[in-house]
């Protein structure tokens, strides 16, 4: 997710919420009549409010609304739900007059998660591949065997790390490693 999408997620919804609060509180103050929030409900106009269901343009501007909401809200589900993955990117060849060299990044994350898992130090290990802002980014996950001694975990982790670098040696990509120790079973 992008930093102006991450913005606009949030103003909308601190926008939505203080309409939904602004909301509620009139019913609130005509309830319980506190001070303040009834003063202020009552420079409402209640009798101009009940007989806007009954005007013209009423069933109108309740249509044009409608498709509005939808519209933005089409968008705002789009825009969050678009996926930022990637998979092949090229490196530079030994010798560029016989082509181009593309790998597999995803493919290269995923051998290195397999050749984790046979480690006994390692439990499990997963791979993401995606851009994280403007860079593109291979995020490990790898639950240590809490029976084996955590410096060994990270001993592994970093020979991992260097074998990635390695198959990827001249791709400019970044490499995220989240050591979790695994729940002990009893």
């Amino acid at each position: 997710m992008t930093k102006t999408l991450s913005f606009f997620n949030r103003l909308v919804l601190f926008l939505l919420s203080l309409l939904l609060i602004a909301a509620g509180l009139f019913p609130v103050a005509e309830y319980w009549q506190i001070p303040y929030l009834v003063d202020a409900a009552d420079y409402l106009d209640r009798t101009r409010l009940i007989d806007l269901a009954y005007q013209d343009h009423y069933v109108t501007a309740l249509i044009i609304g409608a498709v509005v909401a939808a519209i933005l809200g089409l968008w705002i589900l789009l825009a969050n739900i678009r996926s930022r993955a990637f998979s092949n990117r090229g490196i530079l060849p030994a010798d560029p007059e016989h082509g181009e060299t593309v790998i597999n990044v995803q493919r290269v994350a995923e051998a290195a998660c397999s050749s984790l898992e046979d480690a006994n130090e390692i439990r499990r290990a997963s791979s993401k591949v995606a851009m994280v802002g403007q860079r593109p980014t291979a995020t490990f996950t790898v639950f240590a065997n809490p029976e084996y001694p955590l410096d060994d975990a990270v001993r592994i982790i970093e020979a991992a790390d260097q074998d990635f670098r390695m198959a990827n040696h001249t791709m400019d990509i970044d490499s995220v490693w989240k050591l979790q120790l695994d729940r002990i079973t009893a």
